[in-house]
């Protein structure tokens, strides 16, 4: 028998605010591609425009248009789409909505999408203002949570004196005071460090006294805090720092503070602000008040466990400050890598701490000064440590590289030559977590020398973090360690190797980029044998966006030098490499390597297979016709696939105003490309692309036609 919400309506059993917005949600999930969904977006947002125009909408009509504008913006791939034509109609729902729904959805649309130096917000500020005095706490909620997100110097002057009134400050509602002091700390980022705030020391002092909420709690200190590290309130003497600090330490210990809290955080990082200048308080007083507080409430605390984590690491950025908390942190901390009920019990090597309290250890350690600890933890704690650097964890592994690096980095380096033995000889390889089974010896052991390469690259990236040209040395080193079996012979690539290094580079500086594109080019050139093809790989890959402009002719002339020695997909990434390079350099030098390249080329397609002639084919055209200002112009950035992806629709698009042209007036169809994914390019060995029976002979016919107009 059917359920009592059976005879609902769906969209109402669906979450959808109204039916339209339910075809939406329902139009969306029956999409069969990425693409399909921006086109159901794109026509709901060109519907949306059409509504929104009508003059005279009724405001239910707006609530939910802008409602499915907000879940569309929220989905859409594509940005083409302008969708300032809604901040009018937001605008005027948050001001003259009927229902508080519908004021709440314009204030939430604008609050979303509008800028925050947007010339809208000029027209919001009586609405803003308007609300403030609301008796209506609802209403109040709703200005101050805009304030907070889109604040404007322009704002400023018009609600500060209304936000530091009494009937806000001292609301009936936590939530209305939790925000009003949200909305002046936004206010105040806005202006120069040095300025005054609204409100003074003393106040927030006296507002932090009185309160009992422990939001609000949080965001008064963090105002305090604020105060302090912008210099908008000076301590001008060691009797007011003793004052503040003593106010602050009274409302933690009258509200209770649980030290797995944000309170307890916010309390010690205004301490740590307090005390942060050693020459601004006496060495008696302010440090030693503090100090009391964290060792007494440190002694309260126990052992660490839960959420307590957070306090700890904030104590421990507090002793840079306050080197006395040391020895207490030091006890905690050798709690978490090995309680003391493990050594009283046992003497065999102690079980290693829970992931979480191992992470916390190590970070703990990684914020104190290294002449804080080293030497001073017991052997069995060191062990623990030590025993990181083959944890099947990635994060603790890499947390625990870090910390040796700054303790010596003698160490990280002999557990990457650790690593290189094992790749070399197969031998103490690592596994990854879990494996697949009824693998064969020799499946484990490739399994195992890419998991051990992979984790040699982390020593390397801790090892080098801001050396490129180390980092270069310490990835030409391991690849020729891998290199060195059967594995990657024959044209194999370590795909996952080559993703790690883009992905690593993607977010260093400029200049480490550079210096590690240059030292790889170097390493190449010197080799004397055949280069890795994993190295070629990564070099491609990297070189057209980071190769310095100098290198790029020793780079053209050492590509095309080494591409007969690879195989045909490596000979692809070598080909659009080449093209890239030629893009970048003035036409005079442009032309003058561009025939050595088109020479190369020209070489490569003799023998080569059906689809590689077809690529070197459509260079080719590209290199003696002169089109490579257009391949650098329909390219929309300079990765490797990019350009690909411009180098075949440039060739389409000149080849095919030939060949109308030329033989027909009418517009012929661009050749079908060879099953190749432009966004992943082909990293193993080549193999021909597969046709199927039903469009061979068409797709034979259309090459030959494309080959003729070339």
């Amino acid at each position: 028998m059917p359920g009592p919400s059976s005879s609902l309506p769906p969209y109402l059993v669906s979450g959808a605010s109204s039916r339209a917005h339910h075809g939406l949600l329902t139009r969306l999930h029956e999409a069969a591609s990425v693409q399909e969904e921006d086109e159901i977006i794109s026509k709901e947002i060109r519907r949306a425009k059409e509504t929104l125009a009508v003059r005279g909408q009724s405001t239910s009509k707006l609530r939910d248009t802008l409602i499915i504008l907000l879940h569309c913006q929220m989905l859409r791939h594509r940005t083409e789409d302008n969708i300032e034509f809604a901040f009018v109609p937001a605008l005027q729902l948050a001001e003259g909505g009927h229902t508080l729904a519908e004021r709440r959805t314009g204030y939430l649309y604008l609050v979303e999408r509008l800028p925050k130096k947007h010339e809208l917000n000029l027209l919001l500020i009586n609405t803003i203002r308007k609300d403030l005095s609301s008796t209506s706490s609802s209403c109040v909620l709703l200005a101050l949570q805009t304030i907070a997100k889109i604040p404007s110097t322009d704002l400023a002057p018009a609600v500060i004196p209304l936000l530091t009134s009494k009937s806000l400050l001292k609301h009936n509602s936590p939530a209305v005071r939790q925000r009003t002091f949200e909305a002046l700390l936004s206010l105040h980022q806005l202006s120069p460090n040095d300025e005054q705030f609204p409100l003074t020391m003393n106040k927030l002092l006296k507002s932090l006294q009185r309160e009992d909420d422990m939001s609000v709690l949080a965001v008064i200190l963090r105002l305090i805090r604020h105060l302090l590290e912008t210099s908008a309130h000076h301590i001008h003497n060691d009797t007011e720092r003793l004052y503040v600090i003593d106010k602050c330490l009274e409302a933690a210990r009258q509200n209770e503070v649980r030290y797995e809290g944000q309170i307890a955080v916010e309390v010690v990082k205004v301490l740590g602000a307090l005390v942060e200048r050693k020459e601004d308080f006496g060495e008696h007083d302010a440090s030693q008040m503090v100090s009391r507080w964290v060792i007494d409430t440190m002694n309260e605390m126990g052992s660490v466990h839960g959420g307590q984590g957070a306090f700890l690491l904030e104590i421990c950025h507090l002793a840079n400050i306050l080197p006395a908390l040391a020895a207490h942190i030091l006890a905690q901390i050798s709690q978490l890598l090995v309680p003391d009920d493990q050594i009283a019990t046992s003497s065999a090597s102690p079980s290693l701490p829970s992931p979480n309290d191992h992470v916390l250890a190590i970070r703990c350690l990684g914020i104190l000064p290294t002449s804080m600890w080293d030497g001073r933890l017991e052997e069995m704690q060191m062990g623990v440590i030590m025993h990181g650097v083959n944890s099947v964890d990635d994060t603790i592994r890499k947390l625990t590289l870090s910390l040796l690096q700054s303790l010596s980095p003698d160490l990280p380096e002999m557990i990457l030559q650790t690593h290189f033995d094992s790749i070399r000889h197969s031998t103490d390889l690592s596994l990854p977590m879990s494996l697949a089974n009824g693998l064969t010896l020799k499946e484990k052991t490739q399994i195992g020398r890419n998991e051990t390469a992979s984790r040699a690259l982390e020593v390397v990236e801790a090892r080098f973090q801001n050396d490129g040209d180390g980092y270069a040395c310490g990835v030409v080193e391991l690849l020729e360690a891998l290199e060195s079996g059967n594995d990657y012979r024959d044209g194999h690539v370590w795909a996952e190797g080559v993703r790690r290094i883009q992905d690593y580079l993607e977010y260093r500086s400029p200049s480490f980029a550079h210096a590690f594109t240059t030292s790889v080019l170097e390493s190449l050139r010197g080799m004397e044998h055949s280069s890795s093809d994993t190295l070629i790989v990564v070099f491609t890959s990297i070189a057209c966006e980071r190769l310095p402009l100098e290198q790029i002719p020793e780079a053209l002339d050492y590509l095309s030098r080494i591409i007969p020695q690879h195989n045909a997909s490596t000979q692809e990434l070598i080909m659009v490499t080449l093209v890239a390079l030629l893009t970048c350099l003035d036409d005079e030098i442009a032309e003058e390597k561009g025939q050595m390249v088109l020479n190369t080329i020209q070489e490569v397609q003799k023998g080569s297979s059906r689809y590689l002639k077809k690529r070197c084919q459509e260079i080719s055209t590209i290199i003696s016709r002169g089109f490579l200002r257009e391949v650098k112009e329909a390219s929309s950035t300079s990765k490797i696939s990019d350009i690909l992806s411009a180098i075949i629709s440039v060739h389409a698009r000149k080849t095919v105003k030939t060949s109308s042209s030329t033989f027909t007036s009418e517009p012929a169809s661009p050749p079908p490309r060879a099953d190749l994914s432009t966004s992943v390019l082909r990293y193993d060995a080549y193999q021909a692309p597969k046709q199927t029976s039903q469009n061979k002979d068409s797709y034979r016919d259309r090459y030959e036609v494309d080959e003729e107009s070339d």
